[in-house]
């Protein structure tokens, strides 16, 4: 079994030259503010965040159930009430991050948690550290167990956050070290991920919006750094999907523009 090493909070230079470069180039190929105008983008990619954040945490709705719930408050027949509950604080969650003018902060780390955590856990246990041991599952890793070393990592945290240039290092940052703290009873990777994307949205980036099949490769890449303090699998992780979700918003920008040329007699119809 592996204890809290306060050491993780340390490494702060995350990303190569190389990687941040190409993240850099998705950034322009596919602008934050390109994403926020377009309401047709923040509808079909935050639902596509919200189910496969779900899914990470267990959740049995697939993207028809999750839709249906989202589009149409209709719940999935047979499965648990928690797993609605779940996907719906999740979407109130990512449009508190979208529309409210949020710092990276304890206090809107707080705040995220008290929305991702309504009725996942009791009222009094809402927002604020635990003071007790937890068990975390898939791996020997053993988390601070007190509230007062739980709350004076996190002052840390934030201080060492606030520290770093690079805005792809502070995202990830962020959401590791969120994640591996176990700071809440409950929902801390879902409030992590929340946050990661509140990192990006602040520094103008686009927002991280992983795809169901990449839910393996999450798991792997936070376990290791559950494990080893290392960053590599997540950020391969991050990487990929990152690169995935702009790659797919520009195909549709491609095809717009296409169809806008051939309307514009410049370039054939095709047939």
């Amino acid at each position: 079994m592996q204890n809290y090493n306060p050491q993780f909070l340390e490494k702060t230079s995350i990303f190569s030259q190389k990687e941040t470069s190409l993240l850099d180039a998705l950034n322009a190929k596919v602008p934050l503010s390109l994403f926020l105008k377009n309401d047709s983008y923040v509808k079909k990619y935050g639902i596509d965040f919200i189910h496969t954040s779900a899914l990470i945490e267990g959740n049995t709705y697939d993207r028809n159930d999750t839709l249906t719930l989202l589009e149409y408050g209709r719940t999935a027949g047979g499965k648990k009430y928690t797993d609605a509950k779940m996907i719906l604080n999740m979407r109130t969650a990512f449009n508190l991050l979208l529309y409210e003018d949020l710092g990276v902060s304890k206090s809107s780390l707080k705040d995220m948690h008290y929305v991702l955590s309504d009725e996942m856990v009791a009222d009094n246990e809402r927002a604020v550290p635990r003071n007790e041991a937890v068990a975390v599952a898939g791996c020997d890793y053993i988390p601070l167990a007190t509230r007062e070393r739980l709350d004076s990592e996190l002052t840390y945290m934030m201080d060492k956050y606030r520290s770093i240039e690079g805005v792809y290092d502070r995202a990830l940052y962020l959401h590791c070290n969120l994640a591996y703290l176990q700071y809440f009873k409950d929902c801390n990777k879902r409030t992590a991920r929340m946050m990661l994307n509140l990192s990006l949205k602040n520094d103008g980036k686009m927002l991280y919006i992983p795809s169901p099949e990449s839910v393996s490769g999450y798991v792997r890449g936070i376990v290791s750094y559950y494990e080893t303090g290392s960053y590599d699998l997540f950020k391969e992780h991050f990487v990929g999907e990152y690169k995935r979700a702009v790659d797919s918003i520009h195909a549709i920008e491609s095809a717009k523009d296409q169809e806008q040329d051939i309307q514009q007699g410049s370039a054939p119809a095709p047939r």
